[in-house]
């Protein structure tokens, strides 16, 4: 079944640490600091939230909820700058917080978007990552790539949920 989710994308975010990216996503999903940009080639990287964790702010929690739905050969837009970007699912996996690998451009792919949540939603214990590449407009348009290295992300960790009411109460999982 097709959804319709609309959420802002932050293309802004201060830094890469993690407070900058946690006030970021009070505003919608965050663009992670240097990694492409939709229209770029290179890997861009995208991260929301999963749920509506009472504690953190902002009115886009559940931003990324539909991700679990999405499966290979599906696909999402985004737009940036008036254009529309459409990417084609072509990966989907769980991953350890610590595989920063995901955030690496992918050599067979010339123009990605990577999209990340926490998994299972409310918690920090993995992270969903859906892949796709861009199908339209045609990558022949795209400006050239990221030269700089990819990005690293504060304590080598993928940014989470902000901490749960149990993580604050009982320390982390």
């Amino acid at each position: 079944a097709a959804r319709h989710v609309e959420v802002p994308v932050v293309y802004d975010a201060v830094s890469s640490a993690e407070k900058d990216i946690q006030t970021a996503l009070e505003k919608g999903v965050v663009h992670y600091p240097n990694t492409a940009n939709p229209g770029q080639y290179g890997n861009g990287v995208l991260f929301g939230h999963s749920s509506n964790n009472i504690l953190n702010r902002g009115q886009y929690k559940f931003a990324f909820l539909f991700l679990k739905g999405l499966e290979i050969g599906d696909t999402f837009s985004m737009e940036k700058d008036g254009k529309r970007y459409v990417y084609k699912v072509f990966q989907k996996s769980i991953v350890e917080p610590t595989d920063v690998s995901v955030m690496n451009n992918i050599p067979d792919k010339a123009a990605t978007m990577t999209l990340i949540t926490c998994d299972p939603p409310g918690t920090s214990l993995k992270r969903l990552v859906v892949v796709g590449e861009q199908i339209s407009p045609a990558i022949t348009s795209n400006l050239a790539a990221i030269t700089q290295p990819a990005p690293t992300p504060q304590n080598n960790v993928l940014p989470s949920n902000a901490p749960s009411l149990w993580g604050r109460l009982f320390g982390s999982l």
